[in-house]
This record gives C-alpha cells, sequence and structure tokens, in this order.
C-alpha cells in the first residue's frame, strides 16, 4: 500500500449519481469495463478489491479506532482499483460502466 491516503495514484476522482446502500448490488459481484476512446481496454470486478470493496473501505476506520480516532462522515475513502490504471491524455474520453451502479465518464482536455 504505497500510496494509501496520498491520492498519488490518481489524478481525481470522478463520481456517479448517489446509490443508497439499500438499493446498491453486492459490490463484490460488480464488473467494470474501462473504455478509452470507445475502445475497451480493461475489466474487472469489485472482488479485485480485498475481495470486496467494503473491505478496503473498513480498514482505515478500523486502524485509527485503535488510536482512539474515526473518520467522520464526510471523509471520502476511495476502495481501490479494479481495474489497471491506463495512461490517459489530453483530447481523450474515458468511460468505466459499472453494472448496476450505472457508468460515468471524463474528457481530458
Amino acid at each position: 500500500m504505497d500510496t494509501f491516503a496520498d491520492n498519488a495514484g490518481s489524478a481525481g476522482l470522478v463520481c456517479g449519481s448517489w446509490t443508497p446502500v439499500e438499493h446498491a448490488p453486492d459490490l463484490a459481484a460488480v464488473t467494470v469495463d474501462l473504455l478509452i476512446d470507445g475502445n475497451k481496454v480493461a475489466t474487472g470486478g469489485g472482488k479485485e478489491v480485498l475481495g470486496h470493496p467494503a473491505t478496503a473501505v473498513a480498514w482505515p476506520d478500523n486502524a485509527l479506532a485503535a488510536y482512539g480516532a474515526a473518520l467522520d462522515a464526510e471523509h471520502v475513502i476511495l476502495p481501490g482499483a479494479m481495474t489497471t490504471a491506463p495512461l490517459i491524455g489530453a483530447g481523450q474520453n474515458a468511460e468505466a460502466r459499472l453494472g448496476a451502479l450505472g457508468s460515468v465518464s471524463v474528457s481530458v482536455v
């Protein structure tokens, strides 16, 4: 975990619409297709993130509890990547299709 807590592994965060927990699918079963300019470049799934993304999200809170501290409700925790992280540059578009969770995309200018 050489990039824990410093966002060194990415240049930003793209968020989709909010899905309430009671409506969310099993995150370990979610699959993702990553497309660059419409071409699929990677595929992965929630189980790639420590077996379940919730495991990765719970880890920092559990670690902080050992010191009497906790995460605040407004903290954003990134559980980890479901795919590799291909390079993308100016003029390119990236889209992640996350099954029942929907899609997110970004255009680099």
